[in-house]
C-alpha cells in the first residue's frame, strides 16, 4: 500500500492538474467526499456517526472470496468500509451463479480481482489490495498487519494448515476472526474475538488435525447444536455417497448480512455472541416466537399512533401561528446584534470539520479559523477557551498543532507558517492553503471520527511492524526522537516508577476546577465543552461522581481523588497496554510547540488507522519523578508526548462535546 507524503511540508510549486488555477471550479475532489457521505446518509438512525467512522477507518481482510467470504464483501462495501484486502487462489465458474457475487461473464476470471471491481464500482474511493495466490504461509503476515477484523472463509478442504495459521497469528496480534458455515437454509458465523480469549478456534480444533488434512476434526467448532434438521439428511449423505455440498443464495445472503453485523459490532469493540445463526427456514413456520412478536404489535403501534398525533398536532399548530402572522400588520424587524451565519466553501468545511475532532487538553479547542479565500484559511489561538490556571501556559500551541495535522491529514496543502511576533494583538499561527482533497478522505474521515482517548485497559500484545514503521517515519520527517517501551517488564519497571514519583509536588488545581465548571454551567459551554465529568475523562460510575465532584456543592480540594489512588490507576493503565510511545524533541518556542501537535495528532490518525486505541499521558501523567522525563524545556531532546497504545477490548464510555465548527471560525475581510 502507498500513503501520501505530508501535506504541512509539500513542495510549493506542487500544481494540481485538475485545477487551471487556485480558485478554479472543478470540484472532482469535492464530489468524492460530498457523494461518499451521501452514499451512507440512509445508515443514520440505524447506523451511528461514530460506528460510520469506525467502519471508514477499517481494514478488514477477507481470506476466501467465494459463498462465505465474498458474501460479507459488498455488505461491508454498502455500509462504508473503505479499505479491503481480498485473497483467494480460485476462479468462478458457471456454478457459482446461483449465490456468489459474479455474473456470466466473470466466469474463469480470479474471484478477489471480480469482487475488487466490484467494491471499486460501490466507491470508487475504496482501497483494495488483492491477493489472487490466496494467503500463504509466507504472505499471511503481511497480510494481517494494520487489519481491524479478519473474515475467515478458507476452505478447510484445500488449505487447512494455512486456515489455522491464519488463527494462530491473529490470536497473536489481538486481531478478531468471523468465520462462517452455510448450513441448508441456517447461516452461522462464528465469531473468535481474539483481544479477549487469545486461543486458537478457542481450543475447540487441534494443530494436528489441520496439518494431518483431517477435515471432520478440524471443523469440531461447528459445535453440534447448530444443524438445521432440514439439513441433516443432505449432510449424512453427502459423508457416505461423497459429491458437492448444495448451498443457495438467501443463505449466503444471510450470511453477509449476519457477518457484516457482526464485524461492525467488533470494530466498535463490543461483545458478541460466540455464534450468531438464524434459521431461514424455521423462521418462515409458525412458532411460539411469532405469536410474541404479534403479540407486542398492538403496543408498539400504539406508540406509533400516539407520536404521529403529537406531530400532527405540532404541525397544525405552526400552520396556526403562520396563518396569525399573515393577518397582522408587518412590522419592523428588530435589528440583528448577531451576523447571519456564512457558509463555508466546501473544501474548506470538510477539513475544518475534521481540525474540530483534533485532541485538545480539558477539551478547550484553543482556536480560531479565519478563512482567506475559497482555498486558505488562517489558524490563531483563541485565548478565552484556554484556561489561565493551566498549569502549562502554552499547552494551546500544541492543540492548535493538532488542529493542523487534522487539516493536513484530509488534504493536500501548503502551511505557511507566520513570522511576526506571538505577542502582537493580531497575531496567527500560519495559514494552510488547501490544494486538493486527498484521494481517500472518506477512509480518513472515519479515522478523524474515530479517534478517541481511551483510558481503559488495553492489550499488552505489541504493535505491529508495519505501524511502527509509519511511526517511525512520520517522526524521522519532524525531526523527532521516537523512544518505544513495550513488554511486560519494561511496563512493569514504568508503572513502579509512577508509583515512586506519586509525591510529584502538583499545584493546587482549584482555579482550574472553577474553570472546568464555568465552562459547563452555561447553555453555550455545555454544547462546547461538554461537563466537567466530561473533561476529567471519567467513565462509568467514576462519571457520576465527577458530576458531583464538579458541581458548586463541592469545594475543589475534594474535587481530586487523593495522590496515592490516582498514581496506583497511573500505573494499572502503564502496565495494561501493549507500548507506550515517548516523543522528544525541541520544546522552546511556539513553533516548537505548534510542529509537537502535528506530530502527535499523525503518531495518533497512524494508531487509528492499524485498530490501535491510544492514550496521550500529558498533565495527568509525567511528573518530575516519571521515568520518561529527562531534558530541561532548553533542550534538544524534551518530552513532548507520550502515548500509550494497544488494542482495545471495550469501547470509549463517552466521547467528549466538540466545539461546534461556526463557533471556531471568525470571518475577516474574505467577502467570498
Amino acid at each position: 500500500m502507498t500513503h501520501d507524503t505530508d501535506p504541512y511540508d509539500t513542495d510549493p510549486h506542487h500544481t494540481d492538474p485538475h485545477h487551471t488555477n487556485p480558485y478554479g471550479t472543478d470540484l472532482s475532489d469535492i464530489a468524492v467526499a460530498v457523494t461518499g457521505a451521501e452514499a451512507v446518509t440512509r445508515n443514520l438512525g440505524i447506523v451511528n456517526e461514530r460506528e460510520q467512522a469506525a467502519l471508514r477507518a477499517a481494514t478488514v481482510l477477507v481470506a476466501g472470496c467465494g459463498s462465505v467470504g465474498g458474501a460479507v464483501v459488498e455488505p461491508l462495501a454498502r455500509l462504508g468500509v473503505m479499505r479491503f484486502r481480498l485473497a483467494d487462489p480460485d476462479h468462478f465458474d458457471v456454478t457459482n451463479l446461483n449465490r456468489q457475487a459474479c455474473v456470466l461473464a466473470d466466469a474463469g476470471l480470479p474471484k478477489p480481482e471480480v469482487l475488487a471491481r466490484r467494491v471499486r464500482a460501490i466507491n470508487p474511493s475504496a482501497e483494495v489490495t488483492v491477493c489472487p495466490e490466496g494467503l500463504t504461509l509466507e504472505n499471511l503476515d503481511e497480510a494481517l498487519d494494520g487489519v481491524h477484523v479478519a473474515f475467515d472463509a478458507i476452505d478447510p478442504a484445500m488449505s487447512a494448515w494455512v486456515k489455522y495459521q491464519l488463527h494462530v497469528r491473529a490470536a497473536q496480534r489481538g486481531i478478531p476472526v468471523v468465520a462462517g458455515a452455510d448450513f441448508g437454509g441456517k447461516p452461522a458465523v462464528y465469531v473468535f474475538d481474539y483481544r479477549r480469549r487469545p486461543v486458537p478456534f478457542y481450543g475447540t480444533a487441534t494443530a494436528e488435525a489441520h496439518r494431518e488434512g483431517r477435515v471432520w476434526d478440524s471443523v469440531r467448532w461447528f459445535g453440534r447444536t447448530h444443524f438445521p434438521s432440514d439439513y441433516l439428511p443432505v449432510m449424512t449423505d453427502r459423508l457416505s455417497n461423497g459429491g458437492t455440498w448444495p448451498q443457495i443464495s438467501y443463505c449466503v445472503l444471510g450470511m453477509g448480512a449476519l457477518g457484516s453485523r457482526v464485524v461492525l459490532d467488533l470494530l466498535m469493540n463490543r461483545r458478541t455472541r460466540h455464534v450468531v445463526t438464524v434459521d431461514l427456514h424455521a423462521a418462515a413456520m409458525p412458532r411460539a416466537a411469532a405469536l410474541a412478536h404479534r403479540a407486542r404489535m398492538p403496543l408498539e403501534l400504539a406508540r406509533t399512533l400516539r407520536a404521529v398525533r403529537t406531530a400532527s398536532r405540532a404541525a397544525a399548530a405552526r400552520e396556526a401561528a403562520q396563518a396569525s402572522d399573515r393577518l397582522r400588520p408587518s412590522a419592523p424587524a428588530p435589528a440583528s446584534t448577531t451576523p447571519p451565519g456564512r457558509p463555508l466553501p466546501e473544501r474548506l468545511a470538510i477539513v475544518l470539520r475534521g481540525a474540530r475532532l483534533a485532541p485538545s487538553t480539558y477539551n478547550a479547542q484553543p482556536w480560531r479559523f479565519e478563512p482567506v479565500d475559497g482555498r486558505t484559511v488562517r489558524l490563531a489561538p483563541d485565548p478565552g477557551r484556554w484556561p489561565s490556571a493551566a498549569r502549562d501556559a502554552l499547552g494551546w500551541a500544541e492543540s492548535l498543532g493538532c488542529a493542523l495535522g487534522a487539516m493536513s491529514y484530509l488534504a493536500h496543502g501548503e502551511w505557511e507558517a507566520c513570522a511576526a511576533d506571538p505577542g502582537d494583538a493580531d497575531w496567527y499561527a500560519g495559514r494552510f492553503h488547501c490544494d486538493r482533497l486527498r484521494e481517500d478522505v472518506l477512509a480518513r474521515q472515519g479515522a478523524l471520527g474515530l479517534r478517541s482517548t481511551h483510558r481503559d485497559d488495553l492489550l499488552r500484545t505489541p504493535l505491529d511492524g508495519t505501524t511502527m514503521k509509519r511511526i517511525e517515519l512520520t517522526c524521522t520527517e519532524r525531526n523527532l526522537t521516537l523512544e518505544t517501551v513495550t513488554g511486560t517488564t519494561a511496563l512493569d519497571r514504568l508503572a513502579r516508577g509512577e508509583l515512586d514519583a506519586q509525591e510529584d509536588g502538583r499545584s493546587d488545581d482549584g482555579e482550574l476546577w472553577e474553570w472546568l465548571r464555568e465552562r459547563a454551567r452555561t447553555e453555550d459551554g455545555r454544547r462546547s465543552f461538554g461537563d466537567p465529568s466530561d473533561l476529567l475523562g471519567v467513565s462509568g460510575a467514576a462519571r457520576a461522581v465527577g458530576r458531583v465532584l464538579g458541581s458548586r456543592a463541592m469545594p475543589p480540594r475534594w474535587a481530586t481523588p487523593p495522590t496515592t489512588v490516582t498514581a496506583r490507576l497511573r500505573a494499572r493503565r502503564l502496565r495494561n497496554c501493549g507500548a507506550v510511545l515517548v516523543l522528544r524533541g525541541p520544546r522552546r518556542t511556539v513553533t516548537d510547540r505548534f510542529d509537537a501537535g502535528v506530530a502527535l495528532m499523525r503518531v495518533w490518525l497512524a494508531l487509528t488507522e492499524a485498530g490501535y486505541a491510544a492514550q496521550p499521558l500529558g498533565h495527568e501523567f509525567g511528573g518530575p519523578g516519571a521515568p520518561w522525563t529527562g531534558g530541561g524545556a532548553d533542550r534538544d531532546d524534551t518530552v513532548l508526548a507520550v502515548l500509550r497504545a494497544g488494542r482495545a477490548t471495550t469501547a470509549p464510555a463517552h466521547q467528549a462535546t466538540r466545539c461546534p465548527t461556526d463557533a471556531s471560525v471568525r470571518w475577516t475581510g474574505w467577502t467570498g
